[in-house]
């Protein structure tokens, strides 16, 4: 199939839509994007487009759909380059290896695409292939971060911790603000530094429990501030409250409460009948004009928690993000950790330090080696968010590098990973996505009325 005419008006259109999604406009963009389709749907460049607004929502099988239509009007390598990375992020490396190599072909000094094409082969843990990738795109660009950060990435699979964290330093001192590289680290020194005792951070305040809790196996937990637990937090309970409440108490625990958050939380308990439920709550370390700094500890404060939660109940805790929906019993996940210290969530395919343990889901039992490895990745935690105001996914950073460093310097704990099966319970539509807050799925919980 070839391109066909334009209309007329396509080229305005288009130019209009790339100043919206370079403004972060990308809903009106998608309208234009729609507008000029619907009357040239062999219009190349509007495909191109919407499949880029498509990939910067995260709609990765969009993506995908729409580059494969455009690219039967036109060939070209950026497309085929996008094509092999929204692959990449679905995990079907074979195809993403398949499109980037054509990428290459057509455009041999593309970096972007030698750059992708090492992340493809990482994932399929072809590690010296990655670098020699890697060896071709340095050539082709020196100042580009993405490739000493990509090199540090798959150093850090070769065992060769030390020439990684020296990557790392590379792509930070070029990176600007792109945050990743300066949160990892292996070192001694930086081992030796949280390794100590736990940070001056009270443990939380335990508010009366809504009922007498009795026996029960392991204990639930999520943590967020009240506006995500008013958009998130409530569809959660409601949903737990169906199909996961048993053998188990549910804790919630809330980031700078307001005044009423505490008090809909425990209505929303009750309605939805929890036999067993408890509160907590804690003002967070950051001021409010540290915003970032503040939503960082919201993601992290369970990790310095934890070990407090695990000596007070004596019982396995499971901590799970608030973005979930709950569809199934829960024990499954508790299974995982059985004659472990740990359970914990793998990212499969492999990508970097601060991707490849999940946060979402962490299972600990309450030993002794459960608790000093969360209080250590605590303290990783809390160190990079003092010291970076816009950094992000420390949790998952903390719990990868703190592994890696016991490994190295101490005796880590005993960890199991938690298969995709195990996670079947679970929906996890994540509080990027807000395209799920329509999902019937998510809005059943949402709506009180349905509740």
């Amino acid at each position: 199939m070839t391109e066909t005419a334009k209309d007329p008006g396509a080229d305005q259109a288009l130019a209009e839509v790339r100043q919206l999604v370079h403004s972060g406009n990308r809903a009106r963009a998608r309208e234009l994007c729609e507008q000029v389709l619907a009357r040239s749907p062999q219009d190349a460049d509007a495909l191109v487009w919407l499949g880029q607004i498509a990939m910067d929502d995260d709609r990765w099988a969009e993506a995908i759909a729409i580059f494969d239509r455009a690219l039967r009007i036109r060939v070209d390598p950026w497309s085929l380059g996008n094509l092999g990375n929204c692959y990449c992020k679905t995990g079907r490396l074979a195809e993403a290896e398949y499109c980037l190599r054509g990428a290459i072909d057509l455009k041999p000094d593309l970096v972007r695409a030698h750059v992708s094409l090492a992340v493809a082969l990482h994932g399929l843990r072809r590690f010296d292939a990655a670098l020699d990738q890697l060896a071709v795109a340095g050539k082709l660009d020196a100042g580009d971060h993405q490739i000493p950060m990509r090199r540090g990435c798959t150093l850090v699979e070769l065992g060769l911790l030390d020439d990684a964290q020296h990557a790392f330093a590379q792509a930070a001192r070029l990176a600007g603000r792109f945050i990743y590289p300066r949160l990892v680290a292996f070192d001694r020194a930086t081992f030796d530094e949280i390794g100590g005792a736990s940070r001056a951070i009270a443990p939380p305040q335990v508010l009366r429990d809504l009922t007498q809790q009795g026996e029960f196996r392991y204990v639930v937990l999520i943590s967020c501030d009240p506006l995500y637990m008013r958009k998130y937090g409530l569809p959660y309970i409601r949903s737990f409250a169906e199909h996961a409440q048993g053998d188990n108490l549910l804790h919630v625990h809330v980031y700078d409460p307001d005044d009423r958050i505490v008090d809909e939380v425990r209505q929303v308990a009750q309605q939805a009948g929890l036999a067993r439920f408890a509160m907590s709550s804690e003002a967070s370390p950051f001021t409010q004009d540290d915003a970032q700094r503040r939503k960082s500890y919201y993601a992290c404060g369970r990790l310095m928690h934890l070990p407090y939660w695990l000596k007070c109940y004596q019982r396995p805790v499971l901590s799970l993000d608030v973005d979930i929906i709950v569809k199934a019993g829960l024990d499954s996940l508790i299974d995982a950790a059985a004659g472990n210290d740990l359970a914990l969530n793998r990212r499969e395919p492999i990508d970097s330090p601060w991707l490849d343990v999940i946060a979402n889901i962490i299972v600990a039992n309450p030993t002794a080696a459960a608790r000093r490895y969360l209080a250590t990745a605590g303290n990783y935690a809390l160190q990079w968010i003092e010291r970076e105001r816009d950094a992000w996914l420390v949790d998952q950073t903390a719990l990868f590098c703190v592994l890696k460093m016991m490994e190295r310097y101490a005796r880590p704990p005993t960890v199991a990973w938690i298969s995709q099966s195990q996670q079947s319970c679970l929906w996890h539509y994540g509080a990027a996505n807000e395209h799920s807050m329509g999902d019937p799925g998510y809005r059943k919980y949402a709506d009180a009325t349905n509740a």
